[in-house]
């Protein structure tokens, strides 16, 4: 999905993603990589298929395949984020496909403690490295990372022939093209009505669809794009903040430091001060 950066994924068979003393937020999505977040300082709020899963420092949450899915931190946190090829992991386990995983440390069955603190363990050796730099560390965090896939397989996966309902197969599909194309207009003023012509469905069908497989009605998830865009330029650029919110789409000042808020836990203000002072 457009969320995360995983253009070299099928190449490298796993990537990892350092975050330092970001707010950060993702609005639902979805990839076939597997996908585990190891928080380092702060906390986040990991919602997975509809459910709510907090997650502190030292803790990790993994989140499967095709798994809807929204990443939200509202303080400045550190963590590192692994993205496990589905493909590429076949090459060393050709029966992956039967492999469902899930692991988090609210749901974790008795007798799993002590897997999910070792695995704990393994992930400390990934921050050092980055910070470091040393020789060849990108081979040694890899090496770390197939470990950690390792015990993932043999601890907190249920085995049995994963077969995706086609229902869900081709609702998917239909998202991620409707997705695509928000992404694409984002900037501009889009209406359900229009976004449903475009798909040839009625605005009630489109509302209904969209609200019962996102899990978030349409403008509210239209608006979660434009903020997750916005962020990002508020620490990037010098541009006004309000010329901001109007250049990707919000048309509604009050309604936009209202969601900021909401979804990062202060005003854009003080995301920007908080940057210079860096």
């Amino acid at each position: 999905m457009i969320y995360e950066p995983l253009f070299k994924l099928e190449r490298t068979g796993v990537q990892i993603h350092y975050y330092t003393n970001v707010r950060k937020y993702n609005p639902v999505h979805w990839h076939s990589a597997v996908e585990l977040i190891y928080i380092l300082n702060g906390n986040a709020k990991i919602m997975i298929e509809g459910k709510d899963y907090p997650v502190v420092a030292g803790e990790f949450v993994v989140i499967d395949s095709n798994q809807l899915h929204e990443f939200r931190c509202r303080g400045e946190s550190m963590m590192v984020v692994i993205h496990f090829s589905r493909s590429s992991m076949k090459n060393f386990i050709p029966n992956l496909d039967e492999y469902h995983f899930r692991c988090a440390r609210a749901e974790l069955q008795k007798g799993q403690l002590d897997a999910y603190l070792s695995i704990c363990e393994i992930l400390k050796g990934l921050p050092p490295l980055y910070v470091m730099h040393p020789t060849g560390y990108r081979l040694k965090s890899q090496a770390i990372a197939m470990e950690v896939f390792f015990e993932l397989v043999n601890q907190f996966a249920e085995i049995g022939e994963w077969v995706q309902k086609p229902e869900k197969r081709e609702n998917l599909e239909r998202l991620e093209e409707m997705i695509e194309y928000i992404e694409l207009h984002h900037k501009e003023p889009i209406s359900l009505e229009s976004i449903a012509s475009h798909f040839y469905l009625s605005r009630e069908y489109f509302s209904r669809f969209f609200r019962k497989n996102m899990g978030v009605t349409f403008t509210r998830y239209v608006n979660q794009v434009r903020l997750m865009h916005i962020y990002q330029e508020i620490c990037n650029t010098e541009s006004g903040i309000m010329e901001l919110a109007e250049n990707h789409g919000f048309t509604n000042y009050k309604l936009f430091n209202k969601m900021f808020h909401e979804v990062y836990g202060c005003t854009p203000r003080e995301i920007r001060m908080r940057r210079k002072k860096a």
